[in-house]
């Protein structure tokens, strides 16, 4: 890896460090989580950095890609499980990380579990390691204290505007025989005290551009010109309404008609089953050949 993209990763971490202080901040009792969002994401902007996503702000049996939508009223409540999932991109490369709050404490072993979780799993993280041995020491950890690894939700690889990369980094054992090499990683425990797998929600507010095609309808031309500022990371879709200039109708065509023509890709909510917990913990790594390094 190159002296640039390693100080252009360190310096993502450093700011991905200072949104999720402020997140952490600012997600009391009774905070309206479109606020929470806004803030952070301005935050990182004013930092001269780009989020590399919506912050996710998901909760209680929420596990990932919910956001709120742009005039969202929901609060925070002292008896939620909240992940916070924040992605920082500076020149384009990224670090990706999360961190799980429950203001009355209940479910504080949770958190702390899947916390050490990330831990043990960062403890045997290096240049050769086999990705099965990570993912087993997050499985073991989290069963070992109660819990459930979410098994269809699990870590990745980074690249310059690339949020998903290769390789994925599952939360359970899964016998490949896959080994890491140098690269940028994110290592990010799910915690259920369900069965430990997430389907989608009817919910989608965030989406990413993924082929630029030709589409007739003149709002859905102008919506696409503009998403390609977002170098194929995802977006919100309050930003699009606030950012976009066009009117909430015309960006409701437009939508559509981008996802008629394959041009957006959606990210839908992913839920445990109604009444389960779950949990969320990640950082960002950089494996070299002699180092790993985590991002923060």
């Amino acid at each position: 890896m190159e002296k640039e993209e390693i100080s252009a990763y360190k310096k993502a971490g450093k700011i991905w460090t200072k949104a999720i202080k402020l997140a952490e901040q600012k997600a009391k009792s009774g905070v309206k989580l479109l606020d929470l969002a806004e803030q952070v994401e301005k935050m990182i902007k004013d930092e001269k950095a780009e989020p590399a996503f919506p912050v996710n702000l998901s909760v209680n049996e929420e596990a990932a890609h919910f956001t709120p939508e742009i005039n969202d009223t929901r609060v925070l409540n002292e008896t939620d499980l909240l992940k916070i999932d924040i992605g920082v991109a500076y020149e384009g490369y990224i670090a990706d990380g999360a961190i799980s709050i429950n203001i009355n404490n209940e479910y504080a072993k949770q958190i702390e579990a899947t916390k050490k979780a990330f831990e043990n799993a960062v403890s045997i993280t290096k240049c050769g390691a086999k990705v099965d041995d990570i993912g087993k020491a997050i499985e073991d950890t989290l069963k070992k204290e109660g819990f459930n690894p979410v098994y269809n939700l699990g870590g990745h690889g980074l690249n310059q505007f690339e949020v998903h990369d290769s390789p994925n980094i599952p939360n359970h054992s899964n016998k490949s025989g896959e080994v890491l090499e140098e690269g940028a990683i994110a290592i990010e425990p799910f915690s259920s005290t369900g069965k430990g797998f997430v389907g989608e929600a009817n919910k989608v507010e965030i989406f990413d551009l993924t082929d630029v095609k030709g589409v007739r309808n003149p709002y859905a031309r102008k919506l696409l010109a503009f998403c390609e500022k977002y170098e194929g990371m995802p977006f919100a879709e309050r930003w699009i309404r606030k950012e976009s200039k066009l009117s909430d109708f015309q960006a409701t065509i437009a939508i559509r008609e981008l996802m008629k023509a394959g041009c957006f890709h959606p990210y839908a909510g992913l839920k445990e089953e109604k009444g389960t917990l779950v949990a969320q913990y990640e950082k960002s790594l950089l494996i070299l050949e002699n180092d790993t390094i985590i991002l923060e």
